[in-house]
């Protein structure tokens, strides 16, 4: 018997087990593989393959991968006779034995006699370079990092997978993941979900797609009419909704003609303008959308605004959004607006953080004040988020550092960074608590594009670099002068940050004067390949072991596991939490007391 129900935040999975006075000893029963398995490579992830096979009773599956570089297990924890595993980990131009073990209830196991071959496919010959530059794993965020990487000049893309070594574990090409349905847009953000599939937005007009690791799409999401998705934001919210951005275009009268020249005469023009938009994760009905033009200043601008044709005159350029669940309001960036803004889902502002220049006296109220030092603005920032403590980390690109019509900061004396502002919302503050820039030793600019992420096992950050122009004042690319290259830089959240970790991808044999080089709108780092998900544990057994109960399972070790037990499955107490016997996902507890019941059932709840 198996139940579910939420408490305290986690997802309790229950296993029971009716535990009698006598207890049999485990049966004898023969565990062996009926058929030979099966090993299909991915078409579209040439890393990941699906491997299948019949055990003659249930049981779970291990792997043991030996390639040139060493060996590596994985654990599966789901039981049955039929197998399906989709199996991830492969380098690319290896030869790798795969040995399978299978192991039933009773901890009895069983080893297919002929390892099977797999000899990975080398990476596209048109894929860029990943040069590792810096790497310390005893400082770095456990884990693997996910981003999307496109060549500008040929628009080919690679939605991809790193370990901490910058070596690639998955790959797959934007144009083919999901299938027939149509590419990832660029710019765009690629996110691991909670069962270890990938979340990204499609097309304009499609909406968002859920894909699996093999590459195939399991999962759409279609916009409302009238609320196309822009490829800049892809949330899936912890309350059943997805938030976007959409793009639309309104006229504004009075609106400013030039970023340049402040005697320019306003006009009457066609505008675009960004959106929020709430959908259902359920059923992708329109629940919610606020008009940025409409809460803010409509012809305040900065040099951005009229820099990009595809976009006409670009008033806002929205970019991300964040859910502040604390007090049910959202936080958007507003990159042509050099802005982070806060206002609550009826619409009601609560603060604008950037530069105060040129801000409409209805706007005054609401601008933050800068405290202490050192402090600087924001310019064109992307992808702010709430950390644990409540404050507001960002990547700040930095473009011009200042607002119409003061001289600009030319781009090669420029430099982005990684910043963390606090918010004192009761007296309408804010202050600079964190930056990383790296300008005395490896400064770097990028015009567009970039995310700092907070890494909750050690509070490092990732940051992404994704868009470089100049490094140390110099086109990044000696050739191409209008190239660009990805550094993605893990540091420490210090004072003095120190880099851990960082990535150089570019293409260092480029002899294409005209190439414009790669880009990676945002990364992550994800905890592992697989999900991890709270699942019922399926194997529980109960023997007697010297006139006491021993109960042993196995599971993801990831997780903890309480044991409960009652009369009458009705009340339930807890006696102790497994302990796991090895590192293959065996748990035990035994039970000292349980001579003063004769009859119970005992529970095992997944945390």
């Amino acid at each position: 018997m198996k139940t579910k129900s939420k408490s305290s935040g986690f997802l309790r999975v229950v296993k029971l087990a009716a535990v009698m006075a006598m207890f049999a000893a485990p049966p004898s029963r023969a565990l062996t593989v009926l058929f030979p398995p099966s090993f299909t490579a991915s078409v579209i992830a040439p890393l990941a393959a699906t491997l299948a096979l019949t055990t003659d009773i249930p049981s779970q599956v291990s792997v043991s991968v030996t390639d040139g570089n060493g060996t590596w297990a994985r654990n599966f924890y789901d039981y049955g006779t039929n197998h399906s595993e989709i199996l991830l980990g492969f380098r690319p131009n290896q030869t790798n034995l795969i040995t399978i073990t299978v192991r039933d209830e009773y901890r009895n196991t069983f080893t297919y006699p002929q390892a099977l071959s797999f000899i990975s496919s080398p990476l596209p010959t048109n894929m860029p370079t990943f040069t590792l530059v810096t790497n310390i794993p005893a400082l770095m965020e456990p884990g693997y990092t996910l981003f999307r990487v496109s060549d500008q000049t040929t628009g080919a893309a690679w939605v991809t997978i790193v370990d901490s070594s910058g070596e690639i574990l998955w790959y797959g090409p934007a144009a083919g993941i999901g299938g027939t349905i149509g590419p990832i847009p660029t710019p765009s953000d690629v996110v691991q979900m909670t069962n270890g599939n990938l979340f990204f937005p499609e097309t304009d007009t499609f909406g968002f797609e859920e894909a699996n690791m093999l590459g195939q799409a399991v999962e759409t999401w279609t916009a409302p009419t009238g609320y196309q998705v822009d490829s800049h934001e892809d949330l899936i919210t912890d309350h059943g909704t997805i938030l976007y951005l959409n793009y639309y275009d309104q006229v504004i009268p009075d609106f400013p003609t030039s970023a340049t020249d402040p005697d320019a005469p306003t006009e009457t023009e066609d505008v675009t303008c960004g959106r929020p938009v709430e959908i259902s994760y359920t059923n992708s009905a329109l629940l919610n959308s606020w008009s940025l033009i409409d809460m803010f200043d409509p012809v305040r601008i900065n040099y951005l605004c009229f820099l990009i044709p595809r976009y006409g005159i670009d008033a806002e350029h929205a970019n991300a959004v964040v859910d502040d669940t604390a007090d049910n309001s959202l936080i958007v960036s507003m990159r042509n607006q050099d802005a982070v803004v806060k206002f609550t889902r009826s619409g009601v502002i609560k603060w604008i953080l950037g530069p105060t220049n040129n801000w409409g006296a209805e706007w005054q109220p609401y601008l933050l004040k800068p405290v202490g030092t050192p402090f600087e603005w924001n310019y064109a920032e992307h992808a702010p988020i709430l950390t644990p403590q409540g404050t507001l980390l960002m990547y700040d690109d930095g473009n011009c550092r200042t607002e119409p019509f003061d001289p600009p900061v030319p781009d090669q004396d420029n430099y982005s960074r990684a910043v963390e502002f606090s918010i004192d919302e009761t007296n309408m503050q804010v202050s600079q608590v964190w930056e990383f820039s790296d300008t005395n030793s490896d400064r770097l600019y990028t015009s567009a594009l970039g995310n700092a992420s907070w890494l909750p096992k050690t509070s490092n950050v990732l940051v992404t670099f994704g868009f470089i122009s100049y490094e140390n004042g110099t086109n990044s690319d000696p050739i191409a002068t209008n190239a660009t290259v990805i550094r993605l830089k893990e540091v420490t959240h210090t004072a003095n940050p120190t880099v851990v970790f960082d990535l150089k991808i570019s293409n260092p044999e480029n002899t294409n004067t005209n190439s414009a080089g790669y880009e990676v709108y945002r990364s992550h780092r994800i905890p592992d390949l697989y999900s991890h998900l709270a699942v019922p544990v399926p194997n529980l057994t109960v023997q007697n072991q010297g006139g006491q109960p021993l109960l042993e399972f196995t599971a993801d070790p990831v997780r903890t596991y309480v044991v409960q037990v009652s009369e009458d499955m009705i009340n339930w107490t807890a006696i102790g939490q497994a302990l796991p016997d090895d590192t293959n996902g065996d748990f035990s507890f035994q039970e000292a007391s349980a001579d003063q019941i004769s009859a119970h059932f005992y529970r095992v709840l997944t945390q």
